[in-house]
């Protein structure tokens, strides 16, 4: 009987053990800290003891720790300025860690820096006058993400996301904001409710993490332009060539998946943060540049044609559509030679020529199944469309 009873202790996965451990402490510290306790060496310790348990820690075990040490510092601060300083030491700890610990994903290293953008979004949102600091850091969320977001690891790219803890990690980030109502919306403010179901429907992996991570420091580096007094023409051109050099350097599948999701979407997940007059500008902005992006390193990123084929088909129709938009838009404004500029684009892009391959390979007809031209898009893609849903493609 005694033998009975110990074995499921004896075949209990460490994983749910310390999946408990965490848990247990995350509601410890919650309720110390609304006690209003300001000592947290205590909880330290624990964290530090569940950081040290695995070679490649759980990407929850790594935010609780770094969340302690945050909600610490954060007592230790009253100027604003301070609070970007603190913001600008947590990039630089989850950086480390990504450095000791992320031996098998590049992705997750990317994904680790989501308090980051969550504490600057916060900063950006009270409008604290501090829009050249906090740029300043997400320049370096931004840079450190391109070098990683094309790397391949060596698997396991999408191990620890959504598991039971994901939700309680996220929190101790907000353990001084009450009343929040949705976690996930909370923490990840720039993501549309779109994205964010998303998240929970894919298991929230890391490389899905790691797409909403980068879409939020592209979108709010970008509204952080709006800020600083320039003219329209000046404005445009200078959000144009951030978002372009952004974009060119996040070749990443979900980074794009997420940024089209969004696009396709009624408006952009910054009405918090903009105007109506404003937002407009972006979404043109942002229609003109993801015309302009060169997609083919889908065609030659190794990682990327690893991936299910449905996933990349499922990235062209977004593209077909988002490209459908931009040039209807083009058009509602009378700006022809934009109009042009896309017809000339959608033509000659690698989406488009992925999307007619794939037809026809369902329909084992070679040669023209088309009876509109690709030089005329409108036609084009409505004939495109109705091929691709016979063929149940979403």
């Amino acid at each position: 009987m005694n033998q009975t009873q110990s074995e499921p202790s004896k075949n209990r996965n460490p994983q749910d053990t310390c999946t408990t451990m965490v848990r247990d402490s995350i509601n410890q510290f919650i309720a110390a800290y609304r006690r209003g306790a300001t000592d947290f060496s205590d909880f330290s310790s624990i964290s530090t003891r569940l950081l040290y348990n695995f070679h490649d820690p759980p990407l929850v075990n790594v935010w609780f720790y770094s969340a302690i040490t945050f909600q610490a510092a954060k007592f230790t601060v009253q100027d604003p300025l301070e609070r970007v300083l603190v913001a600008k030491d947590l990039f630089k700890q989850l950086v480390s860690f990504g450095d000791w610990y992320c031996t098998t994903s590049a992705l997750k290293r990317i994904a680790l820096l989501a308090p980051v953008v969550y504490e600057l979004h916060n900063l950006a949102y009270e409008k604290r006058h501090l829009e050249g600091e906090i740029e300043s850091v997400l320049e370096k969320v931004v840079s450190y993400s391109s070098i990683f977001c094309g790397c391949g690891g060596k698997g396991g790219e999408d191990d620890g996301g959504l598991n039971s803890c994901f939700l309680d990690t996220i929190r101790v980030w907000m353990v001084d904001r009450l009343g929040v109502g949705d976690e996930l919306e909370a923490f990840f403010p720039i993501a549309s409710d779109e994205v964010r179901k998303g998240m929970v429907k894919m298991g929230c992996g890391m490389s899905y993490i790691a797409g909403v991570v980068m879409c939020e420091a592209l979108l709010l580096r970008l509204c952080l332009k709006f800020g600083l007094g320039n003219s329209r023409v000046e404005l445009e051109k200078d959000v144009h060539n951030l978002a372009f050099q952004t974009m060119n350097g996040f070749q990443s599948f979900y980074f794009f998946d997420i940024l089209f999701s969004m696009l396709l979407e009624p408006a952009l997940p910054v009405t918090h943060l903009l105007n109506s007059g404003d937002e407009f500008i972006l979404r043109k902005v942002l229609h003109d540049v993801v015309m302009a992006v060169d997609y083919s390193f889908l065609k030659f990123n190794t990682v990327i044609r690893a991936l299910p084929g449905d996933l990349l088909k499922d990235l062209a129709v977004k593209w077909l559509l988002v490209a459908e938009n931009a040039i209807w838009f083009a058009r509602k404004y009378d700006d022809q030679a934009k109009v042009i500029s896309y017809i000339n684009i959608f033509s000659e892009s690698f989406l488009s020529s992925q999307l007619l391959e794939w037809i026809t390979n369902q329909t084992g007809m070679e040669g023209k199944i088309f009876s509109s031209d690709v030089s005329n898009p409108v036609p084009f893609i409505s004939e495109l469309l109705w091929y691709l849903y016979v063929f149940n493609c979403r």
